[in-house]
């Protein structure tokens, strides 16, 4: 299918791309709020693939990512909580070594290149995609590492090129997952290993703040998968998974915290934003990040007890999927 195709057809059948199941998504979540437009979360009865109506394009959306997904430096939080983070990040790099052969490995939205850089100091060829329009400016290559513009359909790799490839929170991002599998497969050696980490739909944290829920995240989050459907999506398309891990210090006891101040009325995400330190709010809201504060002594041991529970009872806020190519 050509490239125009896919753009017009994806995310817009009716049929589940996962399941083949025909007919509409049944009700969902409604009504939930960015920049004054309403979005819906729908699933398919068969899988539970979860998708958000309106469906925005690629292009309507590339508009509206720069001023809402990074600050001009690129950073998601302050400095020391960045630092912490990237320490975390080191276990990305050990869990994939624990299934790559050490070579080439391809990270898709890469951002600031900070897990391509790890790699690339532990012996590995890191290369990298990002449709951040600063990378062109940046040139081709970012403190040692492969860099370039765009998405695999800009940038054609040779079959069999990489040893890793790697997507930390993008694959729900993408408008045709599908066709981007398939690309990773075929720029992929035989054996090699693919990492989608996304949010799970199916969480303990989904389950107890609904619509509230931190990482639906309309409209950036196209599709909102479980380990079940994804781990389907994998197999039939000639994957074997080998894990799948629950539980991410980065992303889940972060999730609880924000959804459950969410659920408990206060505007959608707003610690969040404002740990972005791209807040510009109201007195009221500076109010309700006082009070946050005052909570947090009681909300941060709880949201780390709740995410260590769904780690253990397997329905973890975000999952990572570790799989190999089969042939």
């Amino acid at each position: 299918m050509r490239k125009k195709e896919r753009k017009e057809n994806a995310g817009r059948e009716s049929a589940c791309f996962i399941c083949k199941r025909e007919g509409e998504f049944k009700h969902g979540y409604d009504g939930l709020e960015f920049e004054g437009a309403s979005y819906n979360i729908r699933f398919c009865p068969s899988c539970g693939l979860g998708k958000t109506f309106p469906f925005l394009s690629p292009e309507r959306l590339k508009k509206i990512y720069s001023s809402t997904y990074r600050e001009d430096d690129s950073t998601r939080f302050p400095g020391p909580l960045e630092a912490v983070i990237n320490i975390v990040r080191t276990g990305r790099c050990r869990r994939v070594e624990a299934l790559a052969k050490k070579g080439r490995v391809l990270d898709i939205g890469c951002g600031r290149a900070d897990f391509l850089l790890l790699m690339k100091g532990r012996g590995w060829e890191a290369h990298g995609l990002e449709l951040d329009e600063r990378i062109k400016e940046r040139g081709g290559k970012a403190r040692g590492v492969e860099l370039k513009y765009g998405g695999l359909e800009e940038n054609r790799f040779p079959d069999a090129f990489f040893d890793a490839v790697t997507l930390w929170h993008v694959f729900e991002h993408l408008s045709d997952p599908a066709w981007a599998l398939g690309e990773c497969k075929r720029i992929l050696k035989p054996g090699g290993t693919l990492v989608i980490a996304v949010p799970n739909v199916k969480s303990l944290q989904a389950r107890m703040t609904g619509k509230h829920w931190f990482h639906f995240d309309p409209p950036f989050h196209l599709y909102h998968y479980s380990a079940l459907n994804l781990s389907r999506l994998l197999e039939a398309s000639s994957f074997k998974v080998e894990k799948v891990r629950h539980f991410s210090f980065e992303y889940n006891p972060f999730g609880f915290l924000q959804s459950i101040f969410n659920r408990m009325g206060f505007r959608a995400n707003l610690f969040y934003d404002f740990l972005r330190s791209r807040h510009r709010g109201t007195a009221e809201d500076y109010f309700c990040i006082a009070v946050m504060f005052i909570m947090m002594p009681v909300i941060l041991p709880l949201s780390i007890l709740l995410s260590i529970a769904e780690a253990l009872l397997r329905q973890g806020g975000t999952i990572e999927v570790y799989a190999r190519k089969q042939g």
